[in-house]
């Protein structure tokens, strides 16, 4: 399946210190097809699962259902990675939910999404234009649909079918059982790294970045 490059872009550098600070044992890291943080996980030694849809993932599961089953015991981890995934999920709440059974009482969540409140889609919104990672779903390629993926035998993979902005994102995290922490900026992408993250408020960044923890007694 033909993959989007992934640039070393803020949003990797930001993951990066949250992940080498936070130094889990036990660490599961959902969709790490285009690129995976298990470096990281190497030279902080944490034991590192990997899980999506198709291969070279450890766990192979279908994300983006109903309802989601990862093959592995409750609390079978300390921290899950979960970055840039829930946006190209119909029913992200599912995976969620899979995610919080699968952590330790006081296991955290290392979550990403594109904000679709961030300055540069606020720009684009302004002057008439879709932004490049706003939600298109299954909109062909030719139609600027940035987010999708075409398959080997010419099929579609979905792009992205759900925005967020920071209330919608602490909203779906609190349903799941999971209190969101602090917001960190990623900066602004648009094309290329425009902004650093020192210079945007993280309610403007290109994408919101946290650590959620399952709730008290959850």
């Amino acid at each position: 399946m033909e993959r989007h490059p992934v640039a070393r872009t803020e949003r990797i550098r930001v993951t990066e210190d949250l992940l080498i600070g936070l130094r889990a044992k036990r660490v599961l890291e959902i969709g790490a097809g285009d690129f995976s943080f298990e470096y990281c996980g190497r030279r902080t030694g944490s034991a590192w699962v990997t899980a999506d849809f198709e291969p070279p993932a450890d766990i192979l599961c279908e994300l983006n259902a109903t309802c989601v089953s990862l093959p592995v015991a409750d609390e079978s981890f300390d921290l899950v990675v979960c970055t840039e995934v829930l946006e190209h999920l119909l029913w992200p709440q599912a995976l969620l939910t899979e995610l919080h059974r699968v952590l330790v009482h006081d296991g955290r969540l290392l979550l990403s999404v594109p904000n679709v409140t961030s300055l540069s889609y606020r720009i684009a919104w302004l002057l008439g234009r879709v932004p490049s990672c706003a939600a298109a779903g299954n909109l062909p390629l030719e139609l600027g649909n940035r987010t999708a993926y075409r398959r080997a035998d010419a099929g579609m993979v979905g792009g992205h079918v759900i925005d967020f902005n920071p209330g919608r994102f602490r909203a779906l995290l609190n349903l799941c059982g999971f209190a969101m922490g602090e917001l960190h900026s990623a900066g602004i992408f648009w094309h290329r790294q425009v902004l650093p993250r020192w210079m945007v408020p993280a309610s403007l960044s290109s994408n919101l970045i946290t650590i959620a923890t399952k709730h008290a007694g959850a």
